[in-house]
């Protein structure tokens, strides 16, 4: 039996189809890395591997066509650039984020959330790989109801009708429909709003402000050969509330879990209703 520190020390390379040759995987958080981390990337894949590299679908790094005989000189060539190899073992995986940070559509610090929950959570030993992903708007370029854990970052308006002018900027932004103006009035429906924050972010006389702000939690879902949407918690978790419910979330599975049993197959065995009540939580839509 392989020992869990042998496993550790393995988590990030791979083996590939050549005898002998294996990929090292170098973990970002949310895809970013420094000018001065890739001018030492490309020096060891010239030196040690085929010539190029290869990003996952979590947005990490692989370096392929590496002897495994020289693999942890590798590793510790990337450990002085401050780039880690892992992110492939029952643990948590890398943190998955969109660019909502700078993207026009952003409603949340995405990069910020990203960073601080790989600070906390990043390579935490567990009974089963476990995922995380962040969106920072519903385009949901993170997909991240196809993960363990996710999180959607949502801006819902209010509006100042004594400030509107009735320009229609709001109304052109909205792809929901949600917004008409009709006979000189802003019309509204609220059932229809999915809390882009664009017609916020769209009008230029401050008509439009922020009602409600925070993101919305998705549990249990994967993707790949067995495919789970997660459960949909109801309400809004503020930004700055995201790490602490996080590792209570984690430390649930860990402590409830099977060895080999992911967070989705855990919530259908114990009960959506129970782990929802267990953390605290209130289950809403399936998204």
């Amino acid at each position: 039996m392989v020992s869990e520190d042998k496993k550790a020390k393995n988590s990030g390379i791979l083996r590939l189809k050549e005898s002998g040759t294996v990929s090292l995987r170098v973990k970002t958080v949310a895809g970013k890395l420094s000018s001065s981390q890739l001018k030492v990337l490309s020096e060891i894949v010239d030196q040690y591997g085929d010539g190029y590299i290869c990003s996952t679908a979590r947005l990490n790094i692989e370096i392929p066509g590496i002897d495994k005989s020289l693999a942890d000189s590798v590793r510790e060539e990337l450990s002085v650039a401050d780039l880690d190899v892992g992110s492939s073992k029952s643990e948590v995986r890398s943190i998955v984020a969109c660019k909502g940070t700078v993207c026009r559509h952003g409603c949340c610090d995405t990069w910020a959330i990203a960073e601080k929950l790989e600070e906390e959570q990043g390579g935490r030993k567990l009974p089963r790989k476990l995922k995380i992903a962040i969106a920072g708007c519903p385009n949901n370029c993170s997909k991240v109801q196809f993960n363990d854990i996710g999180f959607m970052g949502h801006l819902y308006p209010f509006f100042d009708e004594d400030a509107c002018t009735l320009c229609g900027a709001c109304e052109k932004a909205c792809k929901e429909n949600a917004l008409k103006i009709e006979d000189e009035k802003l019309n509204f429906n609220p059932e229809l709003c999915v809390g882009c924050g664009d017609c916020i972010k769209k009008c230029s006389s401050d008509a439009v402000k922020i009602s409600e702000s925070g993101l919305t939690l998705y549990l249990g879902g994967r993707a790949g050969r067995e495919i789970y949407i997660g459960e949909e918690a109801e309400g809004l978790i503020p930004e700055d509330k995201i790490p602490e419910i996080t590792d209570c979330i984690i430390t649930y599975f860990e402590n409830n879990a099977d060895i080999g049993e992911r967070f989705g197959s855990m919530m259908a065995r114990i009960g959506k209703g129970k782990v929802f009540n267990d953390l605290g939580l209130h289950s809403g839509e399936t998204g």
